[in-house]
This record gives structure tokens, C-alpha cells and sequence, in this order.
């Protein structure tokens, strides 16, 4: 979220609209998003490369998600109405919405959503497959004890 937010403040007074630039910066961050999942999430594959390219396809869907979202939030001016409810509701003063403050609120939204859609995808692409001859592979917690 940092690393496009950065991109935001860098590249939006240069002409480029938040939702290409969230496609750039997504489709940078795809391996390194999968290397964190392997890292913290579901163990180091056996073959990596295999993983990174079975899990691609859930990155650029998530990145098709993520763009359409962070266009249609950028138009309806999402960020601006965020921080004007947020300012209403703690009785802060309002500010100016003339100077482009970025994307941050947006990209909250869009991180929420394009996450559980990654997560729920990540576990049916990574998870164990069964073994040969068994009907079920899912242990049973509670006859394991």
C-alpha cells in the first residue's frame, strides 16, 4: 500500500490516472506479493517458478479488480468524501480538496477487496493436493486426538 501510494504522489501530477498506475505498480508487485505468501502464508513450494505461474492468473485478477475499483473510486472522488465523513465525525476542520492528497483512502478499499480475493483464490490454487487412493485429505482434527 505504501509502494502505491508512493506511485500516486509520484505519478498522478504527471498526467497518469490512478488506475494505470495501480495496474503498473500491481503488475510489479505480483511476484513479490507471491513471495510473501510463500514466505508467511503457505510455506516454500517444492518448485517455485510452477507456484509463481499457477498463482499468477489470481495477481492479474486481482489487478483487473483493483484497477476497475481504483478508476471507479477516483471518479466518484471516494478519497475527498472519506475525508470529509472522517473530518464530520471527529469534529476536525474541513479542508481544501483543490490540492491532490492522494489515493489513501481509496487504496484501503481496494486492498480490502482484491486481498479476500486473493486469499480465497490462493487457497483453493495452494492447497495440498490428495493423495492418490484417498477419498478425503482433509485430516480430522478431532480424531487426531
Amino acid at each position: 500500500m505504501a509502494g502505491y501510494n508512493f506511485s500516486i504522489l509520484t505519478f498522478e501530477p504527471l498526467g497518469y490516472p490512478a488506475s494505470t498506475i495501480y495496474a503498473v505498480f500491481y503488475t510489479f508487485y505480483i511476484p513479490v506479493g507471491h513471495l510473501w505468501q510463500c514466505l508467511f502464508v503457505f510455506g516454500w513450494p517444492d518448485k517455485y517458478v510452477p507456484s509463481l505461474m499457477a498463482n499468477a492468473p489470481i495477481g492479474l485478477s486481482a489487478m483487473a479488480i483493483g484497477t476497475a475499483l481504483t478508476g471507479f473510486l477516483s471518479k466518484i472522488g471516494f478519497n475527498a468524501s472519506a475525508e470529509d465523513a472522517i473530518s464530520s465525525a471527529f469534529g476536525t476542520e474541513m479542508h481544501d480538496h483543490s490540492e491532490e492528497e492522494g489515493e489513501f483512502y481509496s487504496s484501503l478499499v481496494v486492498m480490502v477487496a482484491t486481498g479476500v480475493w486473493c486469499f480465497v483464490l490462493s487457497l483453493y490454487v495452494n492447497a495440498a493436493a490428495p493423495a492418490e487412493g484417498k477419498k478425503n485429505s482433509v485430516k480430522d482434527p478431532a480424531k487426531e486426538l
